[in-house]
């Protein structure tokens, strides 16, 4: 009984479909998580209108 070479046994088609889109998605996600910590690191880092000692000088005495 000889196996025919054109008959395959195993498909593969969908695991590595599967496998580019998983990989994609990662990359899409590790790139949205590090765009938003540096929008977050932006934001820290704002002028925040908090008052301080030299505000109003003349009420010092």
């Amino acid at each position: 009984m000889k196996i025919s070479n054109f008959i395959p046994l195993y498909n593969f088609d969908g695991a590595v479909i599967t496998t580019i889109i998983s990989v994609v998605v990662c990359f899409a996600i590790i790139g949205g998580l590090f765009f938003y910590v540096k929008q977050s690191k932006k934001r820290k880092n704002m002028v925040q209108n908090r008052k301080k000692p030299n505000d109003t000088p003349e009420k010092k005495s």
